[in-house]
């Protein structure tokens, strides 16, 4: 029998650790001891019937279904961020929109799961991601803006959120990205194309991307 990771769940190897994001339960984990091991042997191709057993008694793989869609949304490695570049003062209607989405989103995530605003956030997006660089530009700059009205440190999923759905508005397929890196953080942000939009190139590189939608 083939087993897969469980509906769900993503993985991620950073430096030899093996990092799990739960988007059903909204968690991280950091695998380790006899786990960590069983999980690599699985990863590899190596796994035994004993670690199929042990790993599925976890949650953690499921038997794999033969109509199982594989596909994953592709990640492109970011080149440039519009906020290293020096972003514009943003408009006060755009300001105050960005500000209103993220209240909105913020209230969502209080109410529902993460995984179910997601799935909403991905069917609204657009299809194309083809863009005006002066509308993305201004995206950025109103969301930076907002920051000076409310504090935006640890906050950005929220921000990462609205920023795409306001991104939708205007026709254009953000991405948002889900990162992590060891020691063990975990950051998102929004990207369209090898484009950031929400935070310095410096700090981007330093993630290893575990989900995007």
């Amino acid at each position: 029998m083939d087993f897969a990771l469980r509906s769900g769940l993503h993985h991620r190897e950073v430096d030899g650790a093996h990092i799990l994001f739960d988007l059903t339960a909204d968690r991280y984990s950091l695998l380790t001891g006899e786990t960590a091991v069983r999980f690599e042997r699985f990863i590899s191709g190596r796994a035994a019937d004993t670690d199929h057993a042990a790993l599925f008694a976890q949650d953690l793989i499921a038997p794999q279904r033969a109509d199982t869609a594989t596909g994953r949304a592709t990640f492109t490695v970011p080149a440039v961020s519009l906020v290293d570049d020096g972003l514009p003062d943003g408009g006060l209607p755009g300001t105050a929109a960005a500000l209103w989405l993220m209240h909105r989103v913020r209230a969502d995530l209080r109410r529902r799961r993460l995984a179910s605003v997601l799935e909403r956030l991905g069917r609204a997006r657009p299809v194309a991601t083809a863009s005006d660089r002066e509308v993305l530009i201004r995206v950025a700059a109103e969301f930076q803006r907002a920051g000076r009205f409310i504090s935006l440190q640890e906050q950005c999923l929220v921000r990462g959120i609205a920023m795409t759905a306001a991104l939708g508005r205007r026709g254009i397929r953000g991405s948002l990205v889900f990162g992590v890196t060891m020691p063990f953080a975990a950051h998102c942000w929004v990207q369209v194309g090898d484009q950031v939009l929400t935070d310095p190139l410096d700090i981007i590189r330093h993630y290893q991307p575990i989900f995007i939608i």
